[in-house]
C-alpha cells in the first residue's frame, strides 16, 4: 500500500460470498430426557445450506503497519440455511414409540462488522490476510419449517441479535494500482450473544452449526489529488 505519496489513508471495498452452515461431522444417540420410568433419546442429522452474503465498508490504513496494516468497517446482508433430519424413541413403562421429522430453517441478517487485518507478504504482488473481527447481526426475517414436536426435541434459535468475535484468512492478489483481490474464509470463534455454545457455534432446532463465510473482496485504492 504506497502511502508514502500516492494512495490515501482511507479506500472502501465491496465482497460478494457466500455462506454455509457447517455441521457436526458425526451424529450419535442423545438421551434428550429422562424422569423415572420416562426416556426419550433421539438421533439428530444436522445438514447445512448455501446462502447469500455481499457487503460494502470503509477502509483505514496504518501509517506503521507493523502489526495491523489496515481496519475496515463494513455493513452486510447475511443469508444463514440449514437443515435437520432426526430419528427419535419414546419408552413409557412397557411401552415404546419411535418418531422421525425434518426441517429447515433460513434467517436473513443485516450484518455491522469491524475487522483489523494483517498483511503476510508471499510475492511481489501476492500476500496472506489475517484478520481478527467482531460483528453484530440484526435478524431482518426468517423461516422455519420443522415436522417435529418442538416440546420433545426442545427446540432453540438464536436470538433477534447476535454479537460475535470472528476470524478470517484469506489470500490476496494486487491486480492494478489502485485494486486489491483477496479471496477469504471467516468463522466465529467466540458468540458473546448468545452464551457460547462451542467456539462461535449457533444452534438451530436441537443441532448446533458453524457458520462459514466464504468471500471475494474487492479492495480499492484512492489515488491522493494532484
Amino acid at each position: 500500500i504506497p502511502l508514502d505519496g500516492s494512495a490515501k489513508r482511507i479506500g472502501w471495498f465491496v465482497e460478494p460470498g457466500i455462506t454455509y452452515t457447517l455441521p457436526r461431522f458425526k451424529n450419535s444417540e442423545e438421551e434428550v430426557f429422562r424422569s423415572a420410568d420416562t426416556s426419550y433419546t433421539a438421533i439428530y442429522d444436522p445438514n447445512g445450506r448455501l446462502g447469500v452474503y455481499i457487503g460494502a465498508g470503509a477502509t483505514w490504513f496504518t501509517r506503521d503497519p507493523v502489526i495491523v496494516d489496515y481496519f475496515d468497517l463494513g455493513l452486510a446482508y447475511k443469508n444463514l440455511r440449514g437443515s435437520e433430519s432426526y430419528e427419535s424413541t419414546l419408552v413409557r413403562g412397557d411401552s415404546t414409540a419411535t418418531f422421525t421429522g425434518d426441517g429447515t430453517f433460513a434467517e436473513r441478517f443485516v450484518t455491522l462488522n469491524a475487522n483489523a487485518n494483517k498483511f503476510i507478504q508471499t510475492g511481489d504482488y501476492q500476500f496472506v490476510q489475517l484478520s481478527l473481527g467482531a460483528n453484530a447481526d440484526y435478524r431482518i426475517g426468517s423461516s422455519y419449517d420443522h415436522t417435529g414436536d418442538p416440546a420433545l426435541n426442545q427446540h432453540e434459535f438464536p436470538p433477534d441479535l447476535i454479537a460475535q468475535l470472528h476470524f478470517k484468512v484469506g489470500y490476496g492478489f494486487k491486480l492494478r494500482s489502485k485494486l486489491l483481490l483477496i479471496p477469504a474464509i471467516e468463522t466465529p470463534i467466540f458468540s458473546v450473544v448468545p452464551e457460547d455454545q462451542g467456539i462461535g457455534k449457533l444452534q438451530w432446532f436441537s443441532s448446533t452449526y458453524r457458520p462459514l463465510i466464504l468471500t471475494v473482496r474487492f479492495l480499492f485504492l484512492r489515488a491522493r489529488n494532484g
